[in-house]
């Protein structure tokens, strides 16, 4: 009796050992399947909870070194892959994969050290030109290579002020008394909907290991529905130089622009900005700037004007598997009418700004940004009497998804209200759009 049950038990410990095993090799099964479908976050978010148990199995750490990679949780990722190094120190995947997590953490001179050691052990030809890639990708994000870039922008969008108008039909004009003014329809609130087509070029090209060139040409068109008359078209240009020594990169640039409203010249924009910029550490970079522009209006000199902006700004991306970031920056300036009867255009400008993004999984990326103008205007206005004082307000809403191949589709919602003492300057807008983008990169 004692040894039929002894039989029985030991049967019944043998199977719970195949059933336990069986359900280890199907969990491990289903994160290389979502692995090979690049759905790496499901991939890490099943196998993550059984680190405790599984930890020491070659290929469970391998699946999970790869999906940690992969899906944002870097440092866990490589945890994983050295535990299968610390198995099978010949096991080149897993190298790779170490490598390859270097380069996202920044540690490119790491990143570059292990993948020529890969190269050297003569690896596949597939595994080779993968390797070259990320060889390829390293000397761009160094600036050790020349490299090309292009974009189209598509959108479609409802603007419920196309015009940037006041919304009130009559206005009282103090220098005539108080006189009351009906406003011409053109000048009020109008809303439709647009589209937008939108494109550009740039270039970089390195002269040693620390300085290179830099340009850049942007077109953006923007067509109303029914109100073609504020049709809207921007151009811009610039182009400079940049040096970079350790974490600290200095970039100084010449601007250009032109701003058309319905196929007319409206303004154009010269000037110069430079910038210091620091990597303080692998989480935070902060920035100086400081711009000039000389600004000239089409057919009406008296508003032309010089204005001048310097400011900072902090970044900061936060650990965790959802790589939030957040940043922040305030600027203060003046902007001076050249004309001398014309000081009441004249102001003084600070301004903050604000936001951060949250990628939600490989695919979807979720952003915020906000902002606040002051501007207060030096002398009283001539028509109605007293000196302008602005308060502008800005937030913006919004997704990016990557559905691949260099494509984003960037569903937003904005809204901008400029708070003024004058009420024809007086106004808010709301914008609803989708953008879809593809970028080109050689």
């Amino acid at each position: 009796m004692l040894k039929a049950n002894i039989r029985a038990i030991t049967l019944v410990l043998m199977l719970g050992t195949t059933s336990l095993a069986n359900a280890q090799d199907a969990v491990l099964d289903k994160a290389a399947a979502l692995i090979k479908a690049h759905d790496y976050k499901a991939a890490y978010l099943l196998l993550e909870p059984l680190e405790d148990e599984h930890s020491g199995n070659v290929e469970y750490d391998y699946l999970l070194g790869v999906a940690g990679v992969e899906s944002g949780n870097v440092t866990r990722g490589v945890f994983a892959l050295e535990r299968v190094l610390a198995v099978e120190p010949t096991n080149n995947n897993a190298r790779a994969e170490i490598a390859k997590a270097h380069f996202k953490l920044g540690e490119v001179d790491s990143s570059k050290t292990e993948f020529k050691n890969l190269l050297d052990q003569k690896p596949s030809q597939e595994t080779t030109d993968a390797i070259n890639r990320y060889m390829n990708a390293i000397d761009k994000s160094l600036g050790l290579t020349t490299t090309f870039a292009a974009y189209l922008d598509f959108g479609l969008g409802h603007d419920t002020n196309v015009n940037s108008a006041t919304t009130s039909s009559n206005i009282a004009v103090p220098v005539f008394g108080g006189a009351i003014f009906t406003l011409n329809p053109l000048s009020r609130e109008r809303s439709d909907n647009f589209t937008s087509l939108a494109g550009g070029v740039s270039f970089r090209q390195p002269i040693n290991n620390q300085v290179a060139v830099f340009s850049a040409l942007n077109l953006n068109n923007r067509f109303n529905v029914n109100q073609s008359t504020f049709d809207t078209a921007y151009l811009d240009f610039n182009g400079g130089l940049s040096y970079k020594k350790f974490t600290d990169t200095f970039s100084a640039a010449l601007q250009a622009s032109t701003f058309e409203v319905d196929s007319n010249r409206f303004r154009n924009t010269y000037g110069f900005t430079g910038q210091w910029q620091r990597d303080l550490d692998d989480h935070n970079q902060v920035n100086v700037f400081g711009q000039y522009a000389r600004i000239s209006y089409a057919g009406n000199s008296f508003r032309d004007a010089d204005r001048y902006v310097a400011g900072g700004g902090w970044a900061h991306v936060f650990e965790g598997d959802k790589s939030p970031v957040l940043f922040l920056s305030g600027y203060g300036g003046q902007e001076n009418a050249r004309n001398s009867g014309a000081d009441f255009l004249s102001n003084c400008i600070l301004g903050a700004r604000a936001g951060g993004q949250l990628s939600l999984n490989t695919k979807w990326v979720a952003y915020a940004t906000s902002s606040y103008e002051y501007r207060d205007y030096d002398d009283t206005d001539p028509i109605f009497l007293r000196s302008r004082l602005d308060k502008q307000y800005d937030v913006s809403v919004g997704l990016r998804y990557l559905p691949g191949y260099n494509w984003v589709i960037r569903p937003q919602i904005s809204y901008l209200k400029n708070d003024s003492n004058i009420i024809i300057n007086d106004y808010d807008r709301t914008v609803i759009s989708v953008n879809f983008r593809h970028d080109f990169n050689w």
